[in-house]
């Protein structure tokens, strides 16, 4: 009897153990959070702006994204790809970019003025195309341009990195790390006093903000990216504490030990962070790289798990069913191109690059702002210009546009990397005629918008004594061809004066037209009323000579 208690009571054990079993692990209240690849989640943002772009050949780097080269809505998804290690057309990329560069380095402001981080990115993509930011194409004078120089340890020589604020700072001293360029004696600035700038621009409460005195995520996170590589170092910096006056001692490894306190305590429940107010997927990006930067893994720190979420779940909260992410599910007033549930391309290049920076941190590789080689990289392939960039070239048609820039560019630099060929000065020749041809056209094009600004606008004062500017604008606009006229400005606006100017002559035709008319009228009056009063005093006179007669006999 007791035997047979047992076993009922172990069967029913059993039975037990089985349900509880199923409640933990297939009840969706008790079951572990899955928690997507990070390659998966970089691909579902690479698809959504493949497909924003128009890209069909493969390439997110295609013609169309290429000609977005220079610019922030081009080149951080270029740095987030090749830190990815996705195969594209950086060599297009590279190419395009040059041309752009040097173009900006004939001009008197070179690239920005204002905005030091300008350099800054560009620099980060030419490093991620395989590019060197320190010979990156030549100036006006035949001389080598140098962006490591130019946009950092030099800058001051011509505007102040702080010009912009921490930011400047911040990012000259990531771009000079990104190879430890080495600073020449003599620079306007060193690398200590890049980051003792950034040391005393932290606030009482361990973090940075563009301004004022409330801790930012971003800049804060932004920071810590640019100290990283020096959170080892036990030197001692001598800053000027500039919220309270006074100068003090500190390391970076002290400040940054501050910084990442701010940070966890800034850190939402949900995992994610506020910034300026607004609860958005950027902050937490900047955060991962940060923690990813100094060979932190941002998944397992105690630090930046609240209620169970990790800085990834902070992420995957924005994250869209078409592979995109959203700036915010509210809308933000200081971001208000970004539309709530609309994936936003902001979103998705910081985004690209949190899980680029993940990845690399997850397999043991350098960080993401560190390009110097990694051990065992294979070295760079050949460069050949193949059979079908023959055919290209063979096939141009005899009248270009500005449509054929990208594919022009991108082969002509294919070409001078090249090993030697049969007639490829032959190629070469027919290359540079079709880039001259294409830079005329592009002239014209800039000249155009140009007359159109500076002769036309405000268009609400268009008058008829415009009439002439007008019409040479229209013969100019349609000697382009149908691609090029797209890239006229204000168009619709030229269209609307040259209407409204051809109504005001119309109005001025017919007005003239009935003024003469009028005219004529009148004197066709006057002229008939003088011939009646002519013909009356003639009967008058006549009445006057016959009634005289009359008087005489």
């Amino acid at each position: 009897m007791t035997r047979g208690k047992a076993t009922v009571i172990k069967r029913l054990t059993a039975v037990m153990l089985c349900i509880l079993s199923v409640f933990v692990f297939a009840s969706p209240a008790f079951a572990k959070k899955e928690k997507p690849d990070f390659l998966l989640v970089a691909e579902g943002i690479i698809n959504w702006k493949k497909k924003e772009v128009g890209a069909h050949d493969g390439n997110l780097l295609c013609d169309s994204y290429l000609e977005l080269a220079g610019t922030t809505a081009g080149d951080w998804y270029t740095v987030g790809l090749a830190r990815l290690g996705k195969a594209d057309n950086y060599a297009g990329y590279l190419a395009i970019l040059r041309e752009k560069i040097e173009e900006r380095y004939r001009q008197p402001g070179r690239l920005s003025a204002a905005k030091a981080t300008e350099w800054h990115r560009v620099i980060l993509a030419i490093l991620a195309s395989g590019g060197d930011p320190t010979a990156f194409g030549t100036d006006e004078n035949g001389k080598a341009i140098n962006l490591i120089a130019d946009g950092t340890y030099d800058r001051g020589k011509t505007t102040s990195l702080g010009r912009q604020g921490i930011n400047g700072w911040i990012w000259g001293l990531i771009a000079l790390d990104t190879m430890r360029y080495e600073v020449p004696e003599g620079a306007f600035n060193t690398r200590e006093d890049m980051i003792a700038e950034i040391l005393s621009c932290q606030l009482p409460d361990g973090g940075w903000a563009l301004g004022g005195s409330v801790s930012d995520p971003d800049l804060t996170a932004m920071a810590v990216q640019a100290l990283a590589p020096y959170y080892k170092d036990e030197k001692e910096y001598l800053t000027l504490q500039r919220h309270g006056q006074e100068k003090v001692v500190v390391t970076v490894s002290e400040r940054v030990d501050k910084a990442l306190a701010c940070l966890s305590k800034m850190q939402l429940p949900t995992g994610d962070f506020k910034s300026w107010g607004t609860e958005n997927v950027e902050s937490v990006d900047q955060v991962i790289i940060a923690l990813c930067a100094l060979g932190i893994d941002p998944l397992c720190d105690s630090r930046f798990i609240k209620n169970g979420n990790t800085l990834l779940d902070g992420v995957l909260r924005y994250r869209q069913p078409d592979g995109g992410f959203v700036h915010s599910h509210d809308f933000d007033p200081d971001n208000p191109a970004a539309i709530p549930d609309v994936s936003n391309s902001m979103a998705g290049e910081q985004t690209l690059l949190a899980m680029a920076a993940l990845w690399r941190e997850q397999n043991g590789m350098r960080t993401l702002y560190d390009f110097r080689p990694e051990d065992g990289e294979i070295p760079k392939e050949k460069v050949y210009f193949s059979e079908k960039d023959k055919e290209t070239v063979n096939s141009l048609p005899q009248s270009l546009t500005t449509e054929q820039y990208v594919t022009i560019i991108t082969l002509l630099e294919k070409l001078k990397q090249s090993e030697d060929f049969e007639n490829k000065e032959t190629y070469l020749q027919k290359l540079m005629a079709a880039k001259e041809q294409i830079l005329k056209i592009q002239a014209e094009i800039d000249d155009i918008n140009a007359e159109i600004l500076e002769k036309l606008y405000p268009f609400e004062t268009i008058s008829i004594s415009d009439k002439k500017t007008v019409d040479s604008v229209f013969a100019r606009y349609n000697a382009l061809g149908e691609y090029d006229r797209t890239k006229i400005d204000h168009w619709e606006d030229v269209v609307k004066a040259k209407t409204q100017i051809d109504s005001l002559l119309r109005a001025l035709v017919i007005g003239v037209v009935l003024g003469i008319a009028a005219l004529l009228l009148a004197i066709f009056l006057i002229c008939r009323i003088r011939k009646k009063r002519g013909r009356r005093a003639k009967e008058m006179e006549e009445f006057a000579a016959q009634y005289a007669e009359e008087d005489e006999e």
